[in-house]
């Protein structure tokens, strides 16, 4: 699998890395660079030539999302803890219009991750993660994310090299 990401800026990037290396620790969960999936590729990685073109002429970003809740639920292990943000209509026209370019599936709701659900190890799903020990783990990461906007920029293709599961096979493979 290979998706485009935005990354949060400078202060904001080091901040949520901290957070998502803290859980990832204390849970025995895999740790991530905090991003936005803005689409996936599921086909041609030709498309990424044009989607750069796009990133480059579009003037959209760096794009500012208000955070609306950072949430805990049992979705997806990749939708475990997140951020949810705004779909403000520049983030909205960026993200349409690269799914546009690459072929891609469906958007799903615009957020920032902070905790998957994968075993450290393994890197396979964990069922001994309900809603409730979810809610736990978002209220204090809630606690600690004082920032009520994201500024987000510095678009990556990311390639999931090992499958989609095996979080420590994920490179930028090339910057937009």
């Amino acid at each position: 699998m290979t998706s485009i990401w935005l990354r949060p800026e400078g202060r904001q990037e080091q901040q949520l890395q901290a957070l998502i290396d803290r859980f990832a620790e204390e849970n025995g969960t895999v740790a991530f660079a905090p991003h936005l999936t803005v689409c996936g590729v599921p086909g041609d990685l030709g498309v990424v030539d044009a989607a750069a073109a796009y990133v480059r002429q579009c003037g959209l970003l760096p794009i500012r999302v208000a955070k609306t809740a950072v949430t805990g639920a049992v979705i997806t292990p990749f939708r475990a803890v997140f951020i949810e943000v705004e779909n403000s209509p520049e983030l909205r026209e960026f993200r349409e219009r690269l799914r546009d370019i690459t072929g891609a599936r469906q958007l799903i709701p615009s957020h920032i991750s902070l905790l998957y659900t994968l075993d450290r190890q393994s890197q396979m799903p964990r069922a001994d993660f309900d809603a409730e020990k979810l809610k736990a783990i978002a209220a204090r990461c809630a606690d600690e994310i004082r920032d009520t906007h994201f500024t987000l920029d510095r678009p990556v293709v990311n390639s999931a090299g090992g499958g989609e599961n095996d979080v420590r096979s994920w490179r930028a493979i090339q910057e937009l």
